[in-house]
């Protein structure tokens, strides 16, 4: 490695360590309560080191948002990642420990949650597209688990597999959404994980 390559992976580190630490409060103390200088206190390096990578405080929370959702894409998919289930039972499994995997996220780590789902929205616009088109990635991947299983026989053939990854991405939110509700809607974890499994089986899944 030549020393102009380790000067550039010494910077991503850097980049990615104020990165991290701007994520760390911004789930735990809200966007609008933090300033430049408790980002760069909390990564280690002076209020100067952080304008060599970003402008404001606004600049970094695009790579912050990025960074959230690559997080929960991570836990919520889990270890089976992009894998593909090969029965209409395993699809339906698969998206039953998603709904729990939700759940596990909200109990564990609430304040990325709430920022994404409560705080993001009303920062700005362009916070709404960036959170948007994150979304848009899951909702791609979920495209080609229908896909895949149309070719293979379990999945109706004649569903929208475009629109049916917006359904498997409201799945998600809608999973998210009542973990934070925590019951107060009379609905247990049992109860949204049964109700959203038997929806896609019936709207997805071959007609008996």
């Amino acid at each position: 490695m030549t020393e102009l390559d380790r000067r550039a992976a010494r910077a991503e580190l850097r980049r990615a360590d104020l990165v991290r630490a701007a994520y760390d409060l911004v789930v735990s103390r809200g966007f609008r309560t933090i300033g430049v200088d408790d980002i760069a206190r909390a990564a280690g390096v002076s209020h100067g080191t952080f304008y060599n990578y970003f402008h404001n405080k606004r600049d970094i929370l695009d790579a912050v948002i990025d960074h959230c959702f690559a997080h929960i894409r991570a836990r919520l998919l889990g270890p089976e990642g992009d894998d593909r289930p090969h029965t209409l039972a395993a699809f339906c499994d698969r998206y039953a420990r998603v709904v729990d995997r939700c759940y596990d996220l909200v109990e564990q780590e609430p304040g990325l949650v709430n920022f994404l789902l409560l705080e993001a929205s009303s920062i700005d616009e362009h916070v709404i597209e960036r959170c948007m088109r994150n979304a848009r990635d899951f909702a791609r991947q979920a495209v080609q688990q229908v896909d895949s299983g149309i070719s293979l026989g379990f999945l109706d053939a004649t569903i929208d597999a475009d629109i049916s990854g917006e359904v498997l991405l409201s799945v998600l939110v809608s999973a998210l959404f009542s973990a934070l509700r925590a019951g107060a809607d009379g609905l247990s974890q049992d109860r949204v994980r049964a109700q959203l499994t038997d929806f896609l089986a019936t709207a997805l899944g071959v007609p008996a």
